[in-house]
């Protein structure tokens, strides 16, 4: 019985050999025919190629050119992907004898398989979602020569058939939580044919069986993976990679069937090394049961319905292979990965300089890669930043995860926001030894108005402005209007007497008014309230205390919440008269009347009370109705010991 010659060119690579089952591993262009919905894993540009070399005695003799791909990530969610394999490649020639007019003639038939091209596209939903779709072009072609006398010459004739299909893959990735992914590949949903064999070689035509194939592949750390995968084809395998380091992976992999005998196969295995951008691989793929894998196999036994894959079949062959793939344009693989973004703090322009040391929120990170990680996370709003601030570097254990705080240094343009708005934040994450962003995601912010204040006494500093030209200009007219009067005071008691001479200037030229409920947020900036001659409560409070602080005079908030009575809630002023207790009673007998505090260089010293909300009755009733309001809350009702009196000072 006459042998049939086979020569099955796999366009296999390395890696996915010696893992065994591919699917839920593609990360780039290197057999993503695989799995196309893996492509998102390419960090930029991706070019491969790979060879191999036949271990049977049909093969040439010599390495054959497998082919080579190409692809390109963009839009940071989509890839393209295409390749040209003139390896993938399945040559049957079939021998037999005619006689022409009684003379017989050696007839080679020879049959071809090949998928020579093949594109992908594959679509990230998030990080752990992606979808991808494959056309695979799959030709066909007959060469059945033709014998006739010419002339008494026996002559051939070429007589060749083809067809061509284009079929169309469907395929998903799936990571249900960290170190495990899914994958699911759909083959052969639908296809697109050109040609048809002629009916006597019908029975040639390779299967077009519709399948699925699932796998996947768990990281146990970030040393060892394990993949696993089955198909509806009865086919299906397991395998390991360990990457011990240094870019360095070892891989091996069993391929398992059904309907094969023995059920294990084959065995693949595999090396690689990444230095830089480059990547190569070797690997050896052996098949345990050697019969028909020779290169020649009896006419007898050749079955076109058992070659349900090209690259991979009853007749492929032992093989050597060998690829190289080169990463262009973002040439390092990211090391950090941003979870998630949580935005704690809103915006008060009023404040906006504390975001540079209180954290605006938090930005969830992952080490992705296998050694630790010095990470850092930046925050930067477009026009309302000069550039991104960057936290302090965190130091992430592989694959683990930490909240990195996000603050934020705003310029002046963001006191410019006259109302409530919501602005996009940008968050970025680096990791040491990188230079250049692994993941970046935008978050809401929401910026208030650059009147508006939190509620907190700690924020309502913010609103006092010595340094304004108004305010200064204010505070200096009203003290050189009254200089005369200041000449025969004691030096001990100059910054008791200008303070009261300014608080009776203050309150005869501004009305005091009722704080309404709608305004409790609202805080006029002192140059405002000077402007206007009027404001609430805190309006009153801010705009003094700015003026106090203008000439040197160091002020405080007294803020009053007594428990059970929120409505009752009140903000009053402390300023410093720069007295030692000592001579406390050159400004008051009754000890009720001051506090003893430390001031701003850490002395003790005489502080007087005064409540704005009576302001427009003169410096002695607001003092009077100030020390009333200070010895009933803090000295009667021990509001400080207790926590709901609290004392802010404003320096």
């Amino acid at each position: 019985m006459a042998d049939a010659a086979t020569y099955a060119q796999p366009i296999l690579s390395p890696r996915a050999v010696g893992l065994g089952v591919y699917g839920a591993s593609v990360k780039d262009s290197r057999d993503f025919v695989a799995n196309p919905s893996g492509l998102v894993g390419m960090r930029d540009w991706d070019f491969y190629a790979t060879t191999y070399l036949p271990a049977s005695s049909g093969g040439s003799g010599g390495f054959v050119f497998g082919g080579f791909g190409a692809g390109k990530r963009f839009f940071e969610d989509h890839a393209l992907a295409a390749q040209y394999t003139p390896g993938a490649l399945l040559e049957f020639v079939l021998p037999s004898t005619m006689t022409v007019q009684g003379v017989g003639i050696a007839a080679e038939r020879t049959v071809t398989y090949a998928e020579p091209v093949a594109a992908a596209y594959a679509y990230r939903f998030s990080d752990r979602f992606s979808v991808g779709v494959e056309g695979r072009l799959r030709t066909e072609t007959i060469n059945d020569p033709r014998y006739q006398f010419v002339d008494s010459t026996i002559v051939s004739f070429a007589n060749e058939s083809s067809a061509s299909t284009w079929f169309l893959d469907a395929a998903l990735a799936w990571q249900p939580s960290t170190g495990l992914t899914l994958s699911a590949v759909g083959r052969n949903l639908a296809n697109i044919e050109s040609g048809e064999l002629p009916a006597e070689f019908q029975s040639l035509s390779l299967p077009m069986n519709r399948s699925l194939e699932v796998a996947a592949a768990y990281d146990f750390s970030p040393a060892f993976r394990l993949t696993a995968g089955a198909g509806s084809n009865k086919y299906g395998g397991i395998g390991g990679e360990w990457s011990p380091g240094l870019g360095l992976a070892f891989r091996g992999g069993m391929y398992l069937s059904s309907v094969e005998s023995p059920a294990l196969y084959a065995i693949g295995v595999s090396a690689g090394w990444v230095i830089g951008p480059v990547e190569i691989d070797a690997g050896f793929l052996h098949f345990t049961d050697q019969e028909g894998r020779k290169g020649s196999t009896s006419t007898a036994d050749f079955d076109v319905s058992a070659i349900h894959n090209i690259s991979m079949n009853a007749y492929t062959t032992d093989r050597l292979l060998l690829s190289a793939k080169v990463v262009l344009g973002k040439v390092r693989e990211s090391l950090a990965r941003i979870v998630g973004v949580e935005i704690v703090s809103a915006v008060y322009p009023s404040a906006y300089q504390a975001l540079a040391y209180r954290p605006i929120g938090k930005v969830r990170v992952q080490n992705v890669s296998d050694k630790p990680m010095q990470v850092r996370a930046s925050f930067y709003i477009d026009r309302l930043m000069d550039a991104p601030t960057e936290s302090p570097a965190v130091v992430i254990a592989p694959r683990d995860e930490a909240d990195i705080p996000l603050t934020a240094v705003f310029n002046e343009s963001v006191k410019s926001v006259s109302t409530v708005t919501v602005r996009e934040g940008n968050v970025y994450v680096s990791a040491t030894p990188a230079e250049e962003y692994d993941d970046r995601l935008q978050a809401k912010v929401l910026i208030h108005g650059k009147n508006d204040w939190d509620g907190d006494v700690f924020s309502l500093r913010y609103f006092v402005t010595p340094d304004d030209p108004e305010v200064i200009r204010y505070s200096r007219d009203i003290l050189l209007a009254r200089k005369d009067s200041l000449v025969n005071d004691p030096s001990e008691l100059q910054l008791f007497r200008k303070a009261a001479l300014m608080f009776d200037a203050f309150a005869g030229k501004l009305l005091y008014v009722n704080d309404p409920k709608q305004s409790a947020d609202f805080v006029q900036y002192p140059a405002e309230t000077l402007t206007i001659r009027g404001g609430d409560c805190d309006d009153m409070t801010v705009c003094f205390s700015s003026l106090l602080n203008s000439v040197g005079i160091g002020t405080a908030f007294v803020d009053i919440l007594p428990p059970g009575r929120p409505q009752d809630g009140h903000i009053f002023l402390l300023f410093d008269t720069g007295l030692a207790p000592r001579h406390a009673s050159h400004i008051a007998e009754n000890p009720k009347r001051y506090v003893v505090r430390k001031n701003k260089s850490g002395f003790e010293t005489v502080w007087i009370p005064v409540e704005s909300t009576v302001i427009t009755r003169g410096f002695a009733a607001a003092w009077a109705e100030g020390a009333r309001q200070y010895f009933e809350n803090v000295e009667v009702g021990l509001g400080l010991v207790k926590g709901w009196v609290r004392i802010v000072d404003v320096y």
